[in-house]
């Protein structure tokens, strides 16, 4: 019969410490090299060197080459917008405008910033050539997010989050910031050097036409 102690205790907390942080720099280097290659051009051998690890540890993290992806993607989707964050906004007390605010702020804030540059650079390859893992990791991060932030919509308009018309205000505000994540350095630089704005004045400039917008197509 075994007998658990504080030391073998100790020692099992610190194997799944060193397996979190194995598994973590394993992600973040097979993300790096996504959205820098693609996942095509990607090998599970580039994979391993670059990280300094072996198969059979990425196999025992992630199953195999597609489950990286998937754990990729589900990681960028999760940086740029993190359901915590927003189902907790759903549950405040704050106005839905405020909430709305928030949610631009968040989303203008992490495009800037590049620090997670890779997880936003997968996120556009990914949606400019779709790979057979998109339907589910829609389903697990962008679908919730889309409900609590059409539910938001629908509290500005006196909608059902479900409502036709706030469906379509969802895309008309959600659209910007879609636009911000694919556009790329030539586009801001040459043919809309307005996107270079402060990040500060770029949420006030958003904000400003979303709820005009919102507020039109109320009155109607």
């Amino acid at each position: 019969m075994l007998v658990s102690g504080p030391n073998q205790e100790a020692s099992l907390r610190a194997q799944r410490q060193d397996g979190r942080v194995t598994r973590q720099h394993i992600l973040e280097t097979a993300g790096q090299l996504f959205a820098d290659l693609g996942y095509a051009n990607t090998t599970s051998k580039q994979v391993c060197e670059n990280s300094n690890s072996n198969v059979a540890s990425v196999n025992y993290h992630f199953e195999n080459k597609e489950g990286l992806y998937r754990a990729v993607l589900l990681e960028a989707h999760d940086r740029l917008l993190s359901i915590d964050i927003l189902f907790s906004l759903s549950q405040s007390p704050a106005s839905p405008e405020d909430k709305l605010r928030l949610i631009i702020t968040v989303l203008i804030e992490r495009v800037r910033n590049h620090r997670d540059a890779w997880a936003l650079k997968v996120l556009s390859r990914e949606l400019l050539s779709p790979s057979s893992l998109l339907p589910s990791v829609l389903e697990q991060q962008a679908y919730p997010k889309a409900k609590v932030f059409r539910g938001i919509l629908g509290q500005i308009l006196g909608l059902p989050d479900d409502h036709p018309t706030t469906l379509h205000c969802a895309l008309g505000v959600f659209a910007p910031c879609l636009f911000l994540l694919l556009a790329h350095e030539a586009l801001s630089e040459n043919v809309l050097p307005g996107l270079e704005m402060e990040p500060a004045v770029l949420i006030e400039h958003m904000m400003t036409y979303a709820l005009a917008g919102l507020k039109a197509v109320s009155a109607q």
